[in-house]
């Protein structure tokens, strides 16, 4: 891998071949069990966090006939993620994690209902010390998923956007496309700055999508980035979506980013149950533990009605050695 100035996309199809050319035999992921909401599907949930004296996660908890979710969070017990019976349920969906000047960020996507019909959507963030003192932060611009935050080491804080929708298409002719800013405090981030953060080049052909999941400081100032990687295509009259996880690598202070990678895929988790036949070929990516040793735990929702997870490469390593 290198750094380029301007980064050619390539296609997640063509990707996809390479991941599975050079694929080697590998642990097969398993899918995770969560206590105390039976009857409901958890799925693409957020990375586990330690916080409160507890391995935790939040989860998009949901009915398998809808999208109108709720988020909870669960606590690792026995193998097994149990339900935080007395946490707050907040109305979001796809809930993800980060720590800003040592306070918990919680963010997800806050959804206007008509019935089951979604009508508007915005990222909204809350803030804590813990996950019992959550309060609201901000929202992030309408119809705007895929915002992610990650303090530098300097303590200013990098803002990953992601427009997507009928105004690229009409602007430049694509599907999304990734933004970046960095601001100054976490208090100088509003919807207005996201909105204006400047868009990258190099990671989505136009008629694919993908974004940013989690982020990660690396040891040589880069900004690993681990997100999503799409496309679509008619099957028998179903718009078929495809999600893989993918991973790149990008420096702030020029803004030059690596290729992006596909890093996994739905086959290297149990099969399984599908929401619907529209998602099955969807592998919703949280994000990275990194376990030292080149090794690192990808967690994943999986066909939009499960999560997963899998032992793989640290897909940061080959970054962090630029």
């Amino acid at each position: 891998m290198q750094l380029f100035e301007k980064c050619e996309a390539v296609s997640a199809k063509v990707q996809l071949q390479e991941f599975e050319e050079k694929r080697r035999p590998a642990q097969m992921g398993e899918v995770l069990k969560f206590d105390g909401v039976e009857g409901y599907d958890v799925y693409n949930p957020s990375i586990p966090f330690e916080l409160d004296g507890r391995t935790i996660m939040a989860g998009r908890v949901e009915n398998r006939a809808n999208e109108v979710s709720k988020t909870m969070f669960f606590e690792e017990k026995d193998g097994h993620w149990s339900l935080i019976a007395d946490a707050p349920v907040l109305d979001l969906q796809d809930p993800f994690i980060t720590f800003i000047n040592g306070e918990l960020w919680l963010g997800g996507v806050y959804v206007v209902w008509d019935g089951d019909r979604c009508v508007e959507y915005s990222t909204h963030f809350y803030r804590g010390t813990s996950i019992f003192n959550l309060k609201f932060a901000f929202a992030g611009p309408k119809m705007m998923k895929d915002i992610r935050l990650l303090e530098l080491p300097d303590k200013k804080v990098a803002v990953f956007s992601r427009p997507q929708g009928e105004p690229m298409l009409k602007k430049y002719g694509c599907i999304a496309k990734i933004g970046f800013a960095i601001a100054d405090s976490v208090e100088d981030i509003n919807a207005d700055f996201i909105d204006k953060a400047e868009l990258l080049e190099g990671q989505f052909i136009p008629e694919e999508w993908g974004g940013c999941n989690q982020l990660y400081n690396l040891k040589n100032g880069l900004i690993g980035i681990i997100g999503h990687k799409s496309w679509g295509e008619m099957v028998d009259g179903v718009h078929v979506i495809h999600y893989y996880s993918m991973a790149f690598a990008m420096d702030p202070k020029t803004r030059a980013c690596t290729q992006t990678k596909i890093i996994a895929v739905r086959n290297c988790y149990p099969k399984g149950p599908q929401k619907n036949s529209r998602t099955a070929d969807v592998t919703f990516t949280s994000g990275i533990i990194r376990l030292g040793n080149g090794k690192a735990r990808l967690y994943a929702g999986l066909n939009d009605c499960e999560t997963g997870t899998v032992l793989i490469e640290d897909p940061l390593d080959e970054f962090e050695a630029l």
